[in-house]
């Protein structure tokens, strides 16, 4: 037991992060299972105010136009040749600034559902987060075990510790954040929103995996016994 704890003693803080992620997604769990129909319910009454929101602002360019439309009429009364010649040069205008109003509305308001609904899109990701703190925080006790194991000096060991760590405690938020975004500023919009902490945690969890695959790579080869390697391994 005692000699167990030796080894595992330069990732405990690690393996203490990849025991809170556990607990994190466990409480995760409990909260969107008894919360389950409130968040929907909000998620669903947040996308229509929107959508009711969106339908208001199409009825103001509809009858922004149809004005338009009138007044070019009512211009064209005042001569044949002059009157269709004035037409022409306002109506081309006109209509510009229709399609300009039709696309800013695509660009602003369209919102591209993975589902068919933002609501369920939020639903799903609040989900995702759970199960990323589950699996992620088994993965992080597994291969920081492997990181023990290892012939790294401790120091080493150490900071595989706190990148593992740090990232099973960043990526799973992000997915929680997300979820509560993406009714207000879409799916892609959610994802813009979170890619500060996205990305760091990505990064951190999959550049530690590449590393700890190139340790066990070098031991397996026999290299770690190198002068070359000195500075990372022990030398037995």
């Amino acid at each position: 037991m005692n000699e167990l704890r030796t080894i595992l003693l330069p990732v405990r803080h690690g393996l203490a992060m990849g025991v809170l992620a556990l607990i994190f997604g466990a409480l995760w769990a409990a909260y969107f299972a008894t919360h389950h129909e409130a968040l929907h319910g909000g998620f669903e009454a947040a996308e229509s105010k929107i959508k009711q929101v969106q339908m208001q602002a199409e009825m103001k360019e509809m009858q922004a136009g149809m004005s338009m439309s009138g007044m070019n009429m009512g211009n064209a009364a005042h001569g044949h040749a002059a009157g269709v010649a004035h037409n022409h040069a306002e109506a081309a205008p006109s209509e510009h600034g229709h399609n300009d109003g039709h696309a800013h509305k695509h660009a602003a308001g369209g919102q591209h559902s993975h589902s068919g609904s933002l609501a369920t899109d939020s639903m799903q990701r609040l989900l995702r987060g759970h199960i990323h703190f589950m699996g992620i925080g088994i993965l992080i006790i597994v291969v920081l075990i492997l990181v023990a194991a290892s012939r790294l000096k401790d120091c080493w060991k150490g900071v595989f510790g706190w990148t593992f760590g740090l990232g099973a405690l960043m990526y799973p938020p992000a997915w929680i954040v997300m979820g509560f975004r993406t009714v207000e500023l879409g799916p892609q919009g959610a994802e813009a929103s979170i890619m500060w902490l996205f990305g760091p945690a990505v990064a951190l969890l999959i550049g530690s995996l590449i590393a700890l695959f190139c340790v066990m790579l070098i031991e397996f080869i026999g290299l770690h016994k190198s002068s070359l390697f000195a500075w990372a391994f022990r030398q037995e």
